[in-house]
């Protein structure tokens, strides 16, 4: 019997569970705050890592900052995180998806484009041909990336945000919901609107 454990117990979490409902006769959620008994401290997970070594691990944490941390403390147990790809999605064949990569439903990812490794492709997003999608990084729903779109590590789309093609994005990076993007993003920069201006730094 195929099982997993969902690391994190809130809306993306579920949102993991419901993709992978059919394809596992077990799972088991993992937070730090547990609320119901199905749930179990993050903290007797990593006491407990070898007795869940046949289990297939997914990162449910939709924070960017968490989800880079846990990856990191997974693969460090030797745990990969594995990744979940809805049914209803377009993946192109020359598509390279590393590992710990979510891909919600109704997302389209193009020829020859690169997820990286622990990224996050929201419901109904498109990352188009030739796109480069950092590590720890995310796009949330109905985001749209126009062809060799390049975006650094540890970077966050909100929802409805767009790229013209060919623009590249800094590490570390937000972008605000509804913004539109016709020029490069410099790192550590949130920026917002249509066109997108820079709204402040951050940290």
């Amino acid at each position: 019997m195929n099982k997993a454990v969902i690391i994190g117990a809130s809306g993306h979490g579920r949102v993991i569970a419901s993709i992978l409902a059919d394809q596992f006769g077990e799972i088991l959620f993992v937070d730090a705050n547990p609320y119901d008994d199905s749930v179990l401290d993050q903290k007797v997970l990593f006491q407990r890592i070898d007795d869940y070594r046949g289990y297939k691990f997914f990162l449910g944490i939709g924070n960017n900052e968490i989800r880079t941390i846990l990856f990191s403390q997974l693969n460090e147990l030797g745990i990969i995180c594995s990744n979940c790809i809805a049914e209803q999605t377009f993946i192109a064949r020359d598509a390279m998806i590393e590992q710990g990569v979510v891909i919600c439903p109704g997302a389209v990812v193009g020829s020859k484009a690169v997820l990286h490794n622990n990224t996050i492709v929201n419901t109904l997003s498109s990352v188009d041909h030739d796109c480069i999608l950092g590590e720890n990084s995310q796009v949330t729903a109905g985001v749209t990336f126009g062809g060799n779109t390049v975006v650094g590590e540890n970077c966050f789309f909100g929802i409805k945000s767009a790229t013209i093609p060919g623009i590249k994005v800094g590490n570390n990076s937000k972008i605000m919901a509804g913004s539109v993007l016709y020029k490069d993003v410099p790192d550590n920069v949130l920026v917002g609107g249509n066109p997108a201006r820079l709204i402040r730094a951050v940290e």
